[in-house]
Order: C-alpha cells, then structure tokens, then sequence
C-alpha cells in the first residue's frame, strides 16, 4: 500500500492514513461516488471517445481549464475544484469548463486540452485556481500548452488567465469571509484523540524490503505520472508487494527534481533512478527489482553532476510515458 507523511513541495504524501486513525477519514466507496450530471461535464467526459476527428463538431467557442492542485490525502481538492468548475458552467452557456490538476493526481492539464480540443472550442482559456502561482508556475502552464500545441497538431488558441491574488473580488472575499468567521462561535482546533497529542501510529516506520519514491510533481503528472502510479500501485498488490515480509513501501511525492527524465521513481536501499518510465518497464521493475533484486539496466541511472538522457534520447515525454 501506499504510505508517506503529510507535507509540501519534495515531501512525501500519504494515500493512507495509519489504522488508528483511517476510520476517521471519510471514504466515498467507488459505487457512490457523486456521478457528473452537469450536461458540460458529460460532454466533456465523451468528447475523447466521440467527438469526430475531422474537425465538425463546433461545441462552445470557449474552453476554461481550471487548475488546482491535487491531494493524495484525501478528494477534498478535487471536489471543490469540481464545484466551482460547475458554478462556472451555470454562468455561461458558451463556456465549456474542464478541470485539472496541477500535481498529485489527474487529469492533467495535457488531459484537459485535448478533451476540450475534442469538443470543439476554439479558444481556452487556463485559470489557476490556486494562491499564490509564483512566475515559474505561470511559464509552466505556458509550455504545457505550448507542448501540447505542437504534439497534437490543434489550432485552439491557449492563454493563461491572470492571478488570482490581484484581482480585487478576492480581497473582497478574503474580508467577507473574515468577518463571517469572527461572528461565529469558536470550534476545537483539534479533532481526534487529546488536543495536542499526534496520533501514535505517525510515530511508526513499517517494516519493508524497498522503499519507493514515485514523482508526482507538476512535470512528472503532465507526463503522465498520475496514470502509472495508480498502475504501480496496481502491479505491487498483484504480486504481493503491498504487505508482509516483502512489503513495497511505496510513497508518492512531489517534485525529484530532474523532471526532463520523468516520469522518474527512486527504488531504496540501492538508490536506483528510475527514469521514463512506462507501463511496460514498471511492470518489468516490478517483476525484476523489487522480486528478484536485479536492477533493470535500461531505465535506471545513478546520481551525477552531469546532464543525463532518458534510455530513449529524443522522445517526448507524452510518447515515453505511453501517452499519445
């Protein structure tokens, strides 16, 4: 199973809280998770499976990716993102709205595009829907358009809309709610267990045989790293890994750092970098390294000073990562 600790940007996420306190934690069983019933979301849902692909279909005129960041804690980002994207859909017919996730989790913005692209919008629209977006973040979201643009081939014009912490209705809101809270009665800071006590399975390390750090950070999902790791994931329990003696404790996090490599994962106690990853080659990792200890040459690296290539110099990420 997957396990880690809460923190930021590089830190490990859990994606699974420890037993003392998982019945805490609310969980939508798969069969009761809230269907989509906004008519602009099923058609964006479908758009991929049957929009044509000669260019017929004219669906709204403009497209809106909105963009959060993901949780691999809990669907509590998601599901707001979720319910702004359907306010923005009540405001204007001729908007198509699509969400998408910055890290953590997907879609991706790549994903969202292309749907909207399918659907046949001609022009999109990318709104963070986060604060603060630092400049970086801004030329991030450019160049995965701009990447996207060249790949597919699709004549939509993308731009990326203005920050939301300088617009004036958010230093609205950011009073409103002030005042809001101020007039209410107070609530415990703390739920569960004593205020001020951790809960004592966080002060736990889990026996495992490796350790595995799988990237997902914002270069790494929009390569598609959201995907594998749910295939991951899927592989280790197939094989046993995710508990007892040859227990895979595999945790996802943010940003490695060497995202021109990605999707990238580190395999401990040996250190081996993983780097371009795919399908085919986790299942091969899976199936080598982490049953039988012998490392998978093809895709592994070692730390260096010096740049490195991918085991398959000159293809995109998208097309390295099994995405088309």
């Amino acid at each position: 199973m997957m396990r880690g600790y809460c923190g930021g940007e590089g830190e490990i996420f859990p994606a699974r809280a420890p037993d003392a306190i998982q019945s805490k934690i609310t969980k939508i069983p798969k069969s009761n998770k809230p269907q989509c019933t906004h008519p602009k979301r099923f058609l964006l849902q479908e758009s991929l499976k049957s929009a044509p692909q000669d260019g017929s279909t004219h669906g709204p005129r403009v497209g809106v990716v909105l963009v959060g960041r993901g949780s691999l804690y809990s669907r509590q980002p998601s599901d707001e993102l979720a319910s702004l994207a359907d306010y923005l859909r009540s405001l204007n017919d001729d908007w198509l709205v699509a969400e998408a996730l910055l890290e953590q989790g997907g879609p991706s913005v790549a994903d969202a595009l292309q749907a909207l692209a399918r659907a046949g919008v001609e022009k999109v629209v990318v709104l963070p829907a986060f604060m603060p977006v630092e400049i970086a973040t801004r030329n991030w979201l450019r160049y995965v358009a701009r990447r996207w643009q060249e790949q597919t081939g699709a004549r939509v014009e993308v731009v990326v809309a203005g920050p939301l912490a300088g617009h004036p209705g958010m230093k609205d809101a950011a009073v409103q709610l002030i005042r809001e809270a101020s007039t209410v009665a107070s609530t415990p800071v703390c739920r569960g267990g004593k205020q001020g006590t951790p809960e004592p399975d966080w002060s736990v390390v889990p026996p495992h045989n490796h350790h595995v750090l799988f990237c997902q950070g914002p270069r790494c999902t929009a390569a598609g790293a959201a995907e594998l790791g749910a295939f991951l994931r899927k592989r280790l329990k197939e094989q046993g890994l995710d508990e007892g003696p040859n227990h895979v404790l595999a945790a996802r996090t943010g940003c490695l750092y060497p995202c021109n490599l990605g999707p990238v994962m580190v395999v401990y106690p040996e250190g081996t970098w993983y780097c371009g990853l795919n399908e085919s080659v986790l299942s091969e990792i899976v199936e080598r390294h982490l049953l039988k200890g012998e490392t998978v040459s093809s895709h592994a690296l070692r730390p260096s000073p010096l740049p490195q290539s991918r085991p398959q110099t000159g293809l995109p990420a998208h097309q390295f990562s099994g995405r088309e």
